[in-house]
């Protein structure tokens, strides 16, 4: 697939798809730098350790956060 395809598909893409895409290659910008690493394990760990919110609460943030155009 060229570059070209790509930039088409992406514009035939849902805000949401978009939205998807950019936060994915936000990360594989980041996947090898080891202070993003050390940053994902400690809040592995934190999750790990019961520093949760229940799906109410996501689903109360998410559309928050929608409302806000974010």
């Amino acid at each position: 697939m060229t570059v070209a395809e790509i930039k088409s598909s992406i514009e035939q893409s849902t805000l949401e798809e978009r939205a998807y895409l950019a936060a994915f290659l936000k990360h594989l910008a980041r996947k090898d730098d080891p202070a993003y690493r050390s940053e994902l394990t400690r809040l592995n760990d934190e999750i790990d350790g019961g520093k949760k919110i229940s799906l109410a609460q996501a689903k109360q943030l998410h559309e928050t956060l929608r409302a806000e155009g974010l």
